[in-house]
């Protein structure tokens, strides 16, 4: 029987390890900034997900039908169950509202965290705001994040999600030009641009836009300047106006050094209305996060109001710190305590008990051989006999203790750990 399923894959202890202290650091900085964690259901109506554009298309979502013949989906997205949960649950309460989250999203094609079927997000929704310092606390978040689990590198790209619009509207291009030009665009293909304004009916000043828009990426400042001297209309001005008045918050922060601005940037959710970004790390090309203004929302649920957040792809997240080693795990020292004599059992678990109260992992076990100790990650062996105690540290030192009162044993044990650290 092969039981092996394509794009699923089992965590074993090790990576969980790693994975539960990167929970732990990413849960505290979002803890401190005042966003409270909430799980949503994993399963959902499709309802839920209906008639959202450039969210994810019904044939990349897992369904099932219940026992009443409703359709469910394993959740595809987690920004969705929680504009939800914001507009039924929370439809009175103060704003705004602020919800993190931890949690499992399922796609049949997944092409942002290594082509898994099942991916692991975490994240936060600032909802019932649509200040600039609301956009700024998000940016200001994600670069926090990245640096606590060990980016040393952060690298956030911001855009606009309305701004290739309103140049399109300048430029009078057709609505069935569009999709293509948005493609050549994102892809930054000159060439492919060129060639395609060939076949289409534009003006000169349309046609030099389009041809210098590939280009203009990069130091935000240089950037917006750029595009403040094309002809371009003051409604989109206006937008650039705004994106300037972030970026000099951001300089103000000292975070404009982490900052691109690349005009051209298109997230795949269609949701979003305003500030769109991505967040990367120098020298790695896979996408760690992604966040956006998303005003519109809230509205499938009747109550329409603003809303800002951003998620991290855990899987990517790991790929990168196991490509570096930067993130440096504060694991628990684990320990195996073996006896000569039967009459030693209460003593062993006696002491691997006050090492678990003292914060250590600790384990029984008489028959373990180099191969047992390495698999189970253990750091100290202690060997209790019948007038000593022999503590060797798995592959390096050893010392032997004389046995007195358990109190004093666990007193030069911890005493000797510390002298070899």
């Amino acid at each position: 029987m092969n039981a092996f399923v394509e794009g699923v894959r089992d965590i074993l202890p090790a990576e969980l390890r790693k994975r539960r202290a990167i929970y732990k650091s990413i849960r505290e900085v979002f803890e401190a900034n005042a966003f409270r964690e909430v799980i949503t259901p994993t399963l959902e109506s499709l309802e839920l997900y209906a008639g959202i554009e450039g969210l994810v298309d019904k044939s990349e979502m897992f369904k099932v039908v219940d026992d009443k013949g409703q359709i469910l989906v394993l959740r595809p997205d987690l920004t969705m169950p929680i504009a939800r949960l914001a507009a039924s649950r929370f439809q009175d309460s103060p704003r705004p509202l602020k919800f993190s989250y931890l949690s499992s999203a399922f796609q049949s094609k997944n092409s942002q965290s290594l082509s898994l079927k099942e991916k692991t997000q975490a994240g936060v929704e600032l909802i019932g705001s649509a200040s600039l310092e609301s956009d700024l606390e998000m940016i200001l978040l994600l670069i926090k994040t990245m640096q606590k689990v060990g980016v040393e590198e952060p690298l956030v790209d911001i855009g606009h999600a309305d701004l290739i619009n309103e140049i399109f509207a300048d430029l009078k291009i057709a609505e069935n030009e569009k999709t293509e030009l948005r493609k050549l665009l994102a892809a930054k293909n000159r060439v492919g641009i060129k060639n395609y304004i060939k076949t289409i009916d534009l003006t000169e000043d349309a046609e030099e836009v389009l041809l210098r828009l590939p280009s203009l990426f990069g130091a935000p400042k240089k950037v917006v300047k750029e595009l403040e001297n094309m002809p371009l209309s003051v409604e989109t001005k206006e937008a650039l106006k705004n994106l300037e008045k972030l970026f000099n918050k951001l300089e103000e922060f000292e975070a404009l050094k982490f900052i691109t601005f690349d005009p051209m940037l298109i997230s795949r959710h269609g949701y979003y209305t305003g500030l769109i970004f991505k967040g990367y790390a120098n020298g790695y090309s896979n996408l760690l996060a992604s966040g956006g203004r998303y005003d519109n929302l809230t509205e499938k649920f009747g109550v329409e109001e603003p809303a800002v957040g951003f998620a991290l792809e855990i899987e990517n997240l790991l790929d990168y710190l196991n490509r570096t080693e930067n993130f440096s795990e504060d694991l628990e020292k684990r320990f195996l305590i073996s006896y000569a004599e039967n009459k030693d059992l209460k003593l062993s678990y006696e002491l691997a008990e006050d090492l678990r109260n003292s914060g250590f992992v600790a384990e029984v076990y008489n028959e373990a051989d180099k191969e047992y100790l390495d698999f189970q990650q253990i750091d100290f062996e202690i060997v209790i006999k019948a007038e000593e105690l022999k503590l060797k540290q798995n592959g390096g030192a050893s010392a032997v203790i004389k046995r007195k009162q358990k109190e004093a044993l666990e007193y030069l044990i911890f005493n000797k750990i510390e002298e070899w650290e």
